[in-house]
């Protein structure tokens, strides 16, 4: 067993780890404290019974809608750059590592918003605390009966943010420093657009905090199957080397 191959399973069970340990973490501070209420009542006006920020210019059409399609834009443009390094235009680059960039790209928000069908959980601003109609509950005790589902959490505002993150895995052995980038980028966008939401009242601090941890998971999932390559390359090395580029249907097998 290579020393590379030995380095890569020492970081995903790390990984791992760091994601069943945050898991917990999340679940226990949001099952156990009120601070999703405490968070939002920072943003919310109790004499107007309203949040707001919620119409405002700088939440709502720059921080929210200009925000979301500049990050749809620069997605798809970055989409394309992982397709061509897929297709080997950056011979450095591992073609596993390019493939599992793309489908970060693609997974992160769909996943996100496959989510927010399947939880059922509502906004702020539909809550009782909060002027709305729908009482609280936390995400274990499950969406009250009686009512229509929402569809509020994880919050896929931030996923726009957090789905950079994966650039952080795919560009480790040819970018590294490219990659911290990505990655601290990753993290600082996706708080920026949760915030905003939440100062709007469409999300609680968990909704923004499991989609970071949504967007992690994901990214070292891909970096698992697709056997990713984390460690910097040596100056013979190629993408291209090996049975492993050979076809892009094998990057991830």
């Amino acid at each position: 067993m290579s020393a590379s191959h030995d380095d890569r399973s020492a970081w995903l069970r790390r990984q791992a780890g760091g994601l069943v340990l945050a898991a917990g973490a999340l679940l226990w501070l949001f099952e156990t404290h009120p601070l999703d209420l405490q968070v939002a009542g920072w943003f919310y006006d109790a004499a107007r019974g309203a949040f707001p920020h919620r119409h405002e210019w700088l939440f709502d059409t720059l921080l929210h809608h200009g925000l979301k399609s500049l990050s749809v834009a620069a997605g798809l443009g970055a989409a394309g750059l992982a397709i061509a390094g897929m297709a080997g235009l950056w011979p450095d680059w591992p073609r596993r590592n390019a493939l599992a960039a793309a489908l970060g790209m693609a997974l992160i928000p769909l996943g996100t918003a496959l989510l927010k069908h399947w939880t059922h959980r509502h906004c702020p601003w539909d809550l009782t605390p909060f002027g709305g109609f729908v009482p609280y509950t936390t995400l274990l005790q499950g969406a009250p009966d009686g009512y229509a589902p929402g569809q509020c959490f994880p919050a896929g505002h931030a996923a726009g943010g957090f789905v950079w993150m994966v650039w952080g895995v795919a560009l480790r052995s040819w970018k590294p420093r490219l990659a911290r980038w990505a990655l601290a980028g990753g993290l600082t966008l996706g708080l920026l657009m949760g915030v905003a939401r939440m100062a709007q009242g469409a999300h609680f601090l968990s909704h923004t905090l499991w989609s970071a941890w949504f967007a992690w998971a994901v990214s070292v999932g891909l970096a698992a199957v697709c056997r990713v390559e984390l460690g910097a390359r040596g100056a013979g090395g190629r993408a291209g080397d090996g049975p492993q580029a050979a076809s892009l249907t094998s990057a991830c097998s």
